[in-house]
């Protein structure tokens, strides 16, 4: 099976392109998104479930599946973001990115969907090819699209499309994995003010492409 990584989360349909009104990405403190520095990646709508995390498909298991939090209150782990072909500090609007996440023990969260984004991607290519977009979604309130685009990286071709990066939820709709759906799926980014207990490295990340399950249900 294939994989495509995240560079998010890090997702075959035609997905809307949203149109970037500024250059920049900022966070929920209205500071411009930094190369490097981590922030939680959380839905901008309440009651939508808590900020991005990574966990297992089952103990042990390897690579580590991004998803969801179940709770609002929960942020989740940190990502950091990384511009590639250029050596930008500050994260620009639609532009190619590498996202990678902090890795860390987690408890299970049950079974796998198809189509879902996981750890372990490599820089630069296709498949770890995303960037982020804004979404007008609610009036007064900043928030951001994040796509999966092969084509910015060297895919081969002429399909100049970018994919939406949402959740899906497994067949009891509880946990909530990351991979590509037509859905919207509006984020803010926090800074992280948080550390591990443990040591931690770093992943970009990655996603398996088969078509989705027929029980898998996307976050509208």
């Amino acid at each position: 099976m294939s994989f495509l990584v995240f560079n998010l989360f890090i997702f075959t349909t035609t997905l809307l392109l949203l149109s970037a009104s500024s250059d920049v990405i900022y966070d929920s403190a209205g500071t411009e998104l930094l190369r490097g520095n981590p922030y939680y990646i959380l839905p901008l709508l309440r009651r939508s479930g808590g900020g991005l995390t990574l966990s297992r498909s089952t103990k042990d298991a390897c690579p580590l599946n991004v998803t969801q939090e179940s709770f609002e209150v929960n942020n989740g782990g940190p990502f950091t973001f990384s511009p590639i072909v250029q050596d930008e500090e500050i994260i620009p609007v639609a532009y190619p990115i590498s996202i990678s996440a902090y890795v860390k023990d987690d408890d299970d969260k049950g079974v796998v969907p198809v189509q879902i984004v996981t750890t372990g991607g490599e820089f630069n290519t296709p498949e770890s090819c995303f960037q982020i977009v804004e979404g007008d979604i609610m009036e007064g309130l900043q928030s951001y699209q994040i796509q999966h685009c092969p084509f910015k990286c060297g895919s081969p071709g002429t399909d100049h499309t970018c994919f939406n990066v949402g959740v899906i939820r497994d067949a009891d709709g509880i946990n909530g994995y990351i991979g590509r759906t037509d859905a919207i799926f509006p984020v803010v980014f926090k800074s992280y003010d948080g550390t591990f207990s443990q040591p931690t490295s770093i992943s970009p990340i990655s996603s398996f492409v088969s078509t989705f399950s027929k029980w898998g249900n996307e976050v509208e």
